[in-house]
């Protein structure tokens, strides 16, 4: 659990990602990350075609939306700890709805679902906001079926510069955007606070998965998980 960085801890508030990082972060992450977060939800594969699916920390909804248009037979439900979040992902959802998608506000320390719930987790770029990330990954153990598996994507602390400095380039490009301040707040505070794709594999392995494949994602500064509960 990380507690040194009181800046980093407010903007994991609710109240920060309602009504300072939130606005901004939806209005420039797709266009700086679609890519890569399409290419996940496109290497995560159902295990059924009626799959029930869970995205912990589903922010503006982008993932979870993409996911249940790319899968129109899953059930797929996006969960967020700030409610305007949820707000926004309600919104961009009734502009075009889909039955099979829902969203609503829940913790990724205390999920509320039931044990052994779901076919299959998807958590992208949201560990690093956790209070306590072994908690959070005991819980997405808990309600994953036996033998299902959790896809996680995370921004990599260790990533190398031309990565960083591509991705910054795209998160940076609109107008409005203070280019340096958000190079140095990306720098510091999202890749700075994040985890390594080996720390992350320790902690996936300290809450109680025995079988992980972590691994560092190509041309992007990025790792990614596949976390598969034991039968």
């Amino acid at each position: 659990m990380k507690t040194g960085n009181i800046f980093k801890q407010f903007l994991d508030s609710r109240a920060a990602w309602g009504y300072i990082q939130g606005p901004v972060y939806n209005r420039v992450i797709w266009d700086a990350a679609g890519e890569t977060i399409r290419e996940m939800v496109d290497r995560t594969p159902f295990a059924k075609p009626d799959s029930k699916a869970l995205d912990v920390g589903s922010g503006p909804g982008y993932a979870t939306v993409y996911a249940a248009r790319k899968h129109s037979a899953a059930t797929i439900i996006g969960v967020d700890y700030s409610p305007e979040q949820v707000k926004w992902a309600c919104r961009i959802l009734a502009r075009d709805p889909l039955p099979n998608c829902s969203f609503e506000i829940g913790d990724a320390m205390n999920l509320r679902f039931d044990d052994n719930t779901f076919d299959l987790v998807i958590s992208i770029a949201s560990i690093k906001h956790w209070p306590d990330p072994v908690r959070g990954l005991r819980e997405i153990s808990r309600v994953l079926k036996p033998g299902c598996a959790a896809h996680i994507g995370e921004a990599d602390r260790d990533c190398g510069p031309r990565d960083f400095d591509i991705f910054a380039s795209a998160f940076t490009n609109r107008w409005w955007v203070n280019k340096p301040l958000v190079r140095w707040f990306l720098k510091s505070t999202v890749f700075g606070q994040s985890y390594s794709c080996a720390e992350a594999e320790r902690m996936a392995r300290e809450a109680g998965f025995a079988d992980v494949l972590a691994e560092k994602i190509p041309d992007r500064p990025f790792f990614r998980m596949v976390l598969t509960k034991s039968v």
